[in-house]
């Protein structure tokens, strides 16, 4: 199985700008209304990109790439 950095991850930015979002949620008041007021539309689109993401990716993830052998 191929493996690849967590910084090549697409699941791993998807989770990276879910974050990023929650955090202006909460420290922006306008961000953090429209959210409330469109959380079922967000989460939807949330679980069907992951969804899809999760079809199209394969290779194993690891955080720190093995050593080229010499």
């Amino acid at each position: 199985m191929k493996t690849k950095t967590l910084f090549k991850s697409k699941t791993a930015a998807l989770a990276f700008v879910t974050a990023l979002a929650g955090a202006a949620s909460h420290f922006v008041p306008a961000v953090g209304e429209w959210v409330t007021a469109n959380a079922s539309i967000i989460l939807g689109v949330l679980g069907v990109v992951a969804l899809g993401l999760r079809l199209v990716t394969k290779d194993k993830i690891v955080l720190f790439p093995a050593a080229p052998a010499e």
